[in-house]
């Protein structure tokens, strides 16, 4: 049996303890600190503030400046037509097709291909890259990285592909965001240098670190009811953007 001594006592702690819970000051949902990063795509946080503020970062070309010059220089799909399937049936491999623009001044080389997805329940998010490794230029701009004027390009295609989309528990009906992300030369650098694991992490890491860019995002629905996908996107049956001009 509690004596009324104790009760009023548990009751006025009670009642503190609620009235020190009110007059906490509420987080503000921008705020970040080493501890926690800003959660929005391409924000960073700024240690004096502690507000999160969208990254100052130069998306109008993969380098500050092209040599007249060089060789063995990783170059990402910047600009250029990206086409897909939008319409899929569980289990398919969706096909794409990207031709890249390239300065006339660049020799591509070979090419490099990579894709990655991860999906939370019926929704999927995938990302599409498209890169040369070991491009060369000869007599080159100081914007062959950049947006040169577009008479200038020359095209690489390459039929590329995302998916298909699986979980564990069999094909995913549902949808994809499917992305052929903006990155720059260092940052296809760096993920040249690591393992397949390492890769993957790192590819959501530097893809996401940039602002997000509707133009270069296909969503994607995937389901039985659909048309099957075509083999490839030569026909009908893609959808075609062009990106960054």
């Amino acid at each position: 049996m509690i004596s009324n001594g104790l009760r009023v006592c548990l009751t006025a702690s009670l009642c503190l303890g609620g009235l020190f819970a009110a007059c906490l000051p509420e987080e503000d949902s921008g705020q970040c600190n080493a501890s926690k990063p800003c959660s929005n795509r391409g924000e960073v946080c700024n240690e004096l503030s502690n507000q999160c503020e969208v990254a100052d970062l130069d998306v109008d070309g993969t380098a500050d400046e092209a040599p007249a010059s060089f060789s063995n220089v990783a170059v990402p799909f910047f600009r250029g037509e990206v086409c897909m399937a939008t319409k899929i049936k569980p289990g398919e491999t969706v096909p794409v097709k990207v031709s890249t623009c390239l300065h006339k001044c660049i020799t591509p080389g070979g090419y490099s291909f990579k894709k990655q997805y991860r999906c939370t329940g019926s929704s999927c998010e995938s990302l599409v890259l498209v890169y040369f490794p070991e491009a060369s230029g000869k007599d080159c701009p100081a914007d062959a990285f950049g947006k040169f004027d577009r008479s200038l390009c020359v095209y690489d295609e390459r039929d590329v592909s995302a998916g298909p989309f699986n979980l564990n528990t069999g094909p995913v009906s549902g949808t994809a965001s499917i992305e052929v992300p903006f990155l720059s030369n260092d940052d296809v650098t760096t993920l040249n240098g690591l393992t397949d694991e390492a890769r993957v992490a790192k590819t959501w890491e530097l893809a996401y670190a940039y602002p997000p860019d509707s133009d270069r995002v296909f969503q994607v629905t995937i389901n039985a009811a659909n048309p099957a996908a075509p083999a490839d996107c030569a026909g009908a049956g893609c959808e075609c953007r062009e990106i960054g001009f």
